[in-house]
């Protein structure tokens, strides 16, 4: 619910809640009172006054006509009974001397001096905490005795102490609900603001553990909603941040070590021809030839660096086309196959489908992704010193909405401990830090890299036979606007 509908609804409660009340509370004083039909309440308090009008005149008619029906008791007592009823009763003297006092007066105010109200009757007079009217009529007796009569008739239908009991529990009701209401609608607002502010005395502190959960609804749940989703990007970017200082410093460590390896053996084959040892022409040869190897392994190593930093901070351009992997691959693999065979590794190429299968795709990018790939299962059949062949085989399939490359050896396989780690950055299953055996740890992690930026996928896994598969799933591709008659670009 929101903070509108809330304050809305706390001033409408305001002012019918305490009316409601009232009127519950009335009903319950009537009910305790005896009165089981308010109606016919209501009914008697409606009609008394004509009631009232009726007796009155009777006794006025007696009062000049006929009064000598005032000393005859059976008439007396009949109409003290009827006045008694409509809240009302008189006091009667002949000669001064108080002859009759109504049974309802008594009962109202016992102990009373009537002599004394009857001389010198006030205009208003209270009995049994209600205000009585007075009205004084002078008459005679039918004997010619001089009589008097002092008629005392309720005035307000509601004891003197309702009306201010009344008001003082009619503004107790409403400062009550008043009071009541504010604190459970304040208590609902202010209550998520105080966790909100704690949340965010937890964000200024750096602590951004604790979940921001929105208990309620409207601009406040909102609010808290915004929190969290800040609190979490907040707790991603300081992860993230903390993820890259580790980096940096991984590759920092691996990068000094990586260098100076190459650069110790440099030194060291320098110093052996500085030093003569190197002191035949073919000594000095082949130390020059270990020199340029090693200084072309640092030159590979630190482009490997250069691209995968680059990838890892994604300040690579990927220039997609549109190309017919089952035509790359045979183009490329035919590049590939001359310096394999050299190597004394066979390459073989098959696809399961005779149409076009497309993909967008850097064509540089992923001749990088093959090449690193061949120069791994190379490296490492190169170990299977008890494998009769040296075999790779690549494939291409369409599945589903995607074009799955396979590339199996037959070497030795993958430990099934450093499967789920072999794309990681300078991980080598071989710990070796041997450049020619265990490699810089970076070939796998930029093929991740660039098969990711692509769209794809990119998983290892071990072969029926033992040897390493490596499997490349690309998205195909659907272009989008044609270039010239040769060149597709896809919106990738």
């Amino acid at each position: 619910m929101s903070i509108r509908v809330k304050l809305y609804m706390s001033y409408l409660a305001m002012v019918f809640v305490p009316f409601i009340l009232m009127i519950t509370f009335m009903v319950f004083i009537f009910f305790a009172g005896g009165i089981e039909d308010i109606r016919q309440y209501f009914d008697k308090e409606h009609n008394e006054p004509y009631r009232q009008a009726l007796v009155y005149g009777e006794l006025s008619y007696v009062l000049q006509n006929d009064t000598g029906k005032l000393e005859d008791e059976a008439y007396l007592n009949d109409i003290q009974k009827r006045l008694g009823e409509l809240w009302a009763g008189h006091v009667i003297s002949k000669n001064g001397v108080v002859i009759a006092v109504a049974p309802f007066l008594e009962e109202a105010a016992p102990g009373e001096d009537w002599q004394k109200l009857l001389d010198q009757p006030p205009a208003k007079v209270t009995f049994r905490k209600y205000h009585f009217e007075t009205f004084k009529t002078v008459f005679n007796y039918p004997d010619g005795s001089t009589g008097t009569m002092v008629l005392f008739r309720r005035n307000d239908t509601v004891p003197i102490y309702w009306r201010p009991v009344s008001a003082a529990f009619s503004l107790t009701f409403i400062g009550l609900t008043s009071l009541l209401l504010t604190y459970f609608v304040s208590r609902s607002i202010i209550k998520p603001i105080k966790r909100l502010e704690a949340a965010a005395l937890q964000i200024k502190d750096g602590d951004l553990s604790h979940k921001v959960v929105a208990t309620t609804k409207g601009e406040i749940g909102q609010l808290s909603n915004a929190f969290e989703d800040m609190r979490v990007r907040l707790k991603h970017s300081i992860d993230q941040s903390l993820q890259y200082d580790e980096n940096r410093k991984m590759l920092l460590s691996h990068i000094s070590h990586d260098l100076k390896t190459p650069i110790s053996a440099i030194k060291g084959y320098v110093e052996g021809i500085m030093d003569g040892i190197a002191n035949t022409d073919e000594k000095r040869r082949r130390y020059m030839e270990t020199i340029y190897r090693k200084a072309t392994d640092m030159d590979q190593l630190i482009d490997e660096l250069f691209l995968f930093s680059k990838l890892d901070l994604h300040k690579v351009a990927f220039d997609f086309k549109e190309i017919d992997i089952t035509r790359y691959l045979e183009h490329f693999l035919e590049e590939q196959r001359f310096d394999l065979d050299k190597s004394g590794v066979a390459l073989h190429y098959s696809s399961s489908d005779a149409k076009p299968l497309l993909i967008a795709a850097d064509p540089d990018k992923l001749s990088r992704v093959l090449t690193n790939i061949l120069n791994n299962c190379v490296k490492y059949m190169g170990d299977n010193t008890g494998s009769d062949s040296q075999d790779i085989k690549v494939s291409v399939k369409e599945q589903g909405a995607f074009i799955l490359v396979e590339i199996e050896d037959t070497g030795p396989g993958i430990e099934e401990d450093d499967l789920p780690y072999i794309f990681d950055r300078f991980y080598r299953a071989e710990q070796s830090r041997n450049l020619e055996t265990g490699g810089s740890g970076l070939g796998l992690a930029i093929v991740k890299q660039i098969i990711e930026g692509h769209g794809g996928i990119v998983w290892a896994e071990n072969a029926e036979h033992g040897g390493a598969r490596f499997c490349l799933k690309l998205p195909q591709s659907v272009a989008a606007k044609t270039v010239d008659v040769h060149e597709q670009h896809t919106d990738y």
